[in-house]
């Protein structure tokens, strides 16, 4: 009678190795294309008991949005001074009710801490911030993502060969054949 172990144990890694190429690939239509997100703008967040503060970084400007705390309602018409580093100013009203910061520097990467004085009224509050700009990075080409996922699979491929090839082998021993 004979032993087709090491053929079945074959035949099985070989199932799991190359099944892995049956999923799709670019080549393949699964419908429209998700759209593509961009980052989101550099950001930051500044509360106290009365004022909710939210500065947004966008092509050089800081817009500041300015909320009670209780109510998140949007507060016009304040005061709003800040000071980062060795700058001081005050943010300028805009019609929309945002506040806006025009400081020279805000779009390199790099860390740049906020303190606010916000009156509104008979309110004054602190409020301190820091706004994170990272540096960007460049972003994989579709190319560069279809050879890394093809590399890996023949990697996966390759492995699970020699392991069937070793464990072929091991078997045959066992049974006082030598290896085909």
């Amino acid at each position: 009678m004979k032993n087709n172990a090491p053929i079945h144990a074959l035949a099985l890694v070989a199932s799991f190795a190359f099944g892995s190429l049956a999923f799709a690939d670019a080549g393949h239509d699964h419908g429209p294309a998700p759209a593509a997100s961009s980052p989101a703008s550099p950001r930051f967040e500044a509360t106290s008991d009365l004022f909710e503060l939210v500065g947004v970084l966008e092509k050089g400007q800081l817009t500041v949005y300015l909320d009670r705390f209780a109510t998140n309602e949007p507060v016009a018409g304040a005061k709003v001074e800040f000071e980062s580093g060795t700058t001081k100013g005050v943010a300028a009203p805009q019609p929309d009710g945002t506040y806006a910061i025009q400081l020279a520097g805000l779009e390199n990467p790099g860390q740049f801490p906020f303190a606010f004085t916000v009156t509104a009224g008979a309110d004054t509050d602190l409020l301190a911030g820091e706004l994170v700009v990272a540096g960007s990075a460049p972003a994989a080409t579709s190319g560069e993502i279809a050879w890394r996922r093809w590399t890996g699979i023949g990697a996966g491929v390759l492995l699970a060969v020699a392991l069937a090839a070793s464990a072929a082998r091991r078997l045959s021993r066992r049974h006082g054949r030598a290896p085909t």
